[in-house]
């Protein structure tokens, strides 16, 4: 039986869509309970995808080697790779870090690759509930703000993050705000101590030489200094709305993480080293 010729080329343009897609945003499953999500290191400009109108549009740069330098170190240590979601068009055609009107603008081509790029989040989440019950996403960015410090962003802004260690942990609201609203539940410390005491993901940075905010040296950012608290990625697909996948946003400065390979490489390590001790204080499990 013949295949009318219709459909021929319909199969052909699908194929085709398809094959363009997986371009622009690359997906890896893996077997550690950790995503890594890259939304903002990507530097394609097709033609045919239209140039975004408004919002940010500039490129972390360096986050793309970055994470895949991390990946590496945490198969040295564990034996698995996390899941990965990287998008490889510039942010001036798609930001995933965004809802999807900001994010596309009504682009074709860029609403498919923002449901791609999400979807795929979302079924590496499930798959990492499933398979280990819990889990952390990481979603990696890059900033040049004066003050060069690796910024975590779990949903709290930088004016509540002044408040004392006593109101943060007694603001339930607060709490389930956050993208690590699960973990707060699951980990033996505090809340402020899991956001920044000593084995929080900043105190463990910086006892391997990275410093951090919030942490136990930087417990806020400075009046008018910048700081990135956390948007669409981790509210998507950290537990804030359910699930136990918990979620951080982790700005790294230029200086001293992304600008070579050597600094990429020792922030990896750190980052790996501090993971596999985060895991079993807030989680309860080995990462291994």
């Amino acid at each position: 039986m013949r295949i009318p010729f219709f459909l021929l080329v319909f199969a052909t343009a699908v194929q085709a869509q398809t094959a363009e897609l997986e371009t622009y945003i690359e997906v890896r499953s893996g077997t550690l309970p950790i995503i890594l999500t890259v939304p903002h290191g990507g530097n394609l400009k097709p033609a045919n995808v239209l140039a975004r109108r408004y919002g940010v549009t500039g490129t972390d740069s360096n986050t793309v080697p970055l994470a895949e330098i991390i990946i590496e170190e945490l198969a040295k240590r564990y034996g698995g790779k996390p899941h990965i979601i990287i998008s490889h068009l510039d942010r001036s055609k798609l930001d995933p870090n965004r809802e999807m009107e900001e994010a596309a603008q009504g682009d074709p081509t860029a609403i498919a690759a923002w449901h791609r790029f999400h979807d795929s989040a979302q079924q590496a989440c499930d798959t990492v509930m499933k398979k280990n019950g819990v889990g952390l996403l990481l979603d990696i960015h890059g900033h040049r703000h004066l003050d060069q410090r690796i910024e975590l962003g779990y949903m709290i802004k930088g004016d509540i993050l002044k408040h004392s260690d006593a109101e943060l942990n007694a603001d339930a609201a607060l709490i389930a705000s956050t993208c690590i609203r699960d973990l707060d539940k699951r980990s033996p410390h505090s809340f402020a101590e899991l956001v920044r005491g000593p084995q929080s993901l900043g105190g463990l940075l910086e006892d391997r030489g990275f410093r951090c905010l919030p942490s136990p040296s930087k417990a806020s950012p400075a009046f008018m200094a910048g700081y990135f608290s956390g948007v669409y990625d981790v509210a998507a697909h950290g537990s804030r709305d359910g699930g136990s996948v918990s979620a951080i946003q982790v700005e790294c400065p230029w200086n001293n993480v992304r600008d070579t390979s050597e600094h990429q490489r020792r922030f990896a390590v750190a980052l790996a080293d501090s993971l596999g001790i985060y895991f079993e204080v807030h989680f309860g499990r080995k990462l291994k």
